[in-house]
């Protein structure tokens, strides 16, 4: 497993017409930024967006997800 950097940073991009889901680092984000076919919906601290994640319970988790992807 690798150690990620306290100042890592997650790209998360939306397929535009199926809805996909893709996270991506600063390094592969340069290579779909601008394809209209890739929505950037979040740019967030991978660290700190999973540890709210898992301490979150039930509506709470739902909606971080929810924000994350809107």
């Amino acid at each position: 497993m690798s150690r990620i950097g306290p100042d890592t940073v997650a790209f998360i991009y939306v397929h535009a017409w199926n809805g996909i889901v893709r996270v991506e680092s600063l390094d592969t984000a340069r290579n779909i930024d601008g394809n209209p076919e890739w929505k950037h919906v979040s740019t967030v601290n991978p660290h700190v967006i999973l540890e709210n994640i898992l301490r979150a319970k039930g509506k709470e988790r739902n909606l971080i997800i929810k924000h994350l992807l809107t």
